[in-house]
This record gives C-alpha cells, structure tokens and sequence, in this order.
C-alpha cells in the first residue's frame, strides 16, 4: 500500500538529514519492516529520489511558504513529510494533490507534534494553491 511506501520515505529521508551514509541494509529493513510488496518498493524507490533530488529546492519554498518561520525552525520531520507531499504534487499526476497533502498529514500525526499537524496542512495548502495558479493560462 502507498501509506507504507511513503512512511518509508519519509523513514529514508529523515535518516538521510543524519546519516548521509545510510547503506542499502537500512533501506532494505526499513521496506521488510513496512512489508512492502514490489510495487510499493518502486513506488518508494522513485519517491525518494525525487524526493531526495529535490529536497533543497523544496526546503527553500517551505521557507517562502511558512511565512514569519524560518524553514530552518521547521521540525526535520515536518519537513520531509511536506517534502514528500510536493514531490508528488509535482511528479505524480496520478496521485491527486488532495491525497498527497492528506498522506503528508497522516505522516506528521504520526511521528511529530500535535501542533504540527495544522502547520503541515496549511503550508501544503498554500502550496498546493500555488501550484494550481501557475497552471492557469
């Protein structure tokens, strides 16, 4: 299932802020652990590398997006939660951008702050906002 998959992500991503040397073993038990089946492992793999690929980029518009809030203040786990929402706003047309932000939403109550939860929602929001605009001609 894609929950999974992006609980994994999010899962690599956060380590990857640490340990810029996390091996293939950590990937592997982090997949074994979430039981991801095939497709939910390619699904994973492409998310965080874009994810990955593009995490300054989005790190910095977080930073224009949360108004008044440094992204540098962000919670590291916020971050990567809204990380993995706007790569999937932006690569998986497939994934309606509703979900995304949903998803990214069930991540941050899960492993951060009771108040981050509406932080996360209304920065995606915002981003998702803002994505639809630049795309009216």
């Amino acid at each position: 299932m894609r929950t999974q998959a992006r609980e994994a992500v999010l899962k690599l991503l956060f380590s990857k802020l640490f340990d810029n040397e996390a091996d293939a073993d950590f990937k592997k038990n982090i997949y074994n652990e979430l039981k991801l089946d095939e497709d939910d492992k390619s699904f994973a793999e492409k998310l965080y590398t874009l994810s990955f690929n593009n995490f300054e980029e989005y790190s910095n518009r977080l930073g224009e997006l949360s108004t008044g809030y440094s992204q540098q203040r962000i919670f590291k786990v916020d971050k990567c939660a809204m990380v993995i929402a706007m790569t999937e706003m932006n690569f998986f047309n497939d994934i309606p951008k509703v979900v995304s932000i949903d998803e990214a939403v069930k991540l941050v109550k899960k492993y951060s702050t009771e108040s981050s939860v509406n932080f996360v929602n209304g920065i995606l929001a915002n981003y998702k906002n803002g994505f639809e605009v630049t795309k009216v001609d």
